[in-house]
């Protein structure tokens, strides 16, 4: 019992990352199998918030919001870049996890979450398995009016999930995060470098190194020549 509390004390930030990590692919998968069962079939629709939000059951077989290449091989090219997403992310995380803040961690746990949630559902749900091909999104946002109004490419919105979510706030959190700290420590990063904290010199300066420079080669022919 002991060596179990030392190692949780040791390894706790590692502890919160995988635990958060696992919490939002089970919040993920939990909600993507009680829409597949309340709603039962592709296109079934539920009323959350009339014209604004619904919940509709779609089965994607591209990349996310069902943007990319359909089929079996845009099928496999979709797992490959989650795999390749979802094993980035969590090198990137072991390597740089001490010099990680809070909020960097939290970034890095939506991602990933993000990744291997959807790449579940790419590697393992196919029809002879589970009896329908894709990733099973639910998440329709209306924002031209609702189902009765034009359809635009707002109306309705692109169909997604949870991990899709998680994929989406942790970009934009990372891109804000790379803005602000850009923006506040960017005089820093100048500073940093010796080649750019040097001092320009006057011309008189440069016209005297030049001098000094030639009177030395003078002198090293001078003597070669003796």
């Amino acid at each position: 019992m002991n060596k179990v509390l030392e190692f949780a004390k040791k390894h706790k930030k590692l502890l919160f990352f995988l635990g958060g990590v696992v919490l939002l692919i089970i919040l993920d998968q939990a909600t993507k199998w009680i829409a597949q069962n309340l709603l039962s079939s592709v296109g079934n629709s539920g009323v959350v918030i009339p014209n604004f939000l619904y919940f509709t059951l779609y089965h994607n077989t591209k990349i996310a919001f069902s943007w990319g290449i359909d089929g079996v091989g845009g099928r496999i090219l979709n797992i490959a870049i989650s795999l390749v997403m979802s094993v980035a992310i969590a090198l990137y995380w072991v390597f740089h996890d001490k010099k990680f803040r809070w909020y960097e961690r939290t970034i890095a746990m939506l991602l990933l979450a993000g990744a291997v949630g959807n790449l579940i559902d790419r590697a393992f749900y196919w029809s002879p398995i589970v009896g329908f091909d894709g990733v099973i999104d639910f998440i329709q946002f209306y924002l031209g009016g609702g189902p009765k109004s034009p359809a635009s490419w707002v109306n309705p919105f692109a169909t997604f999930n949870m991990a899709d979510a998680y994929l989406s706030i942790g970009i934009v959190a990372l891109l804000i995060y790379l803005i602000v700290d850009m923006i506040k420590n960017g005089d820093k990063s100048y500073t940093k470098d010796p080649r750019l904290n040097k001092k320009p010199q006057s011309i008189e300066q440069n016209n005297a190194d030049g001098e000094n420079s030639a009177n030395d080669e003078e002198a090293k022919s001078g003597e070669q020549g003796e």
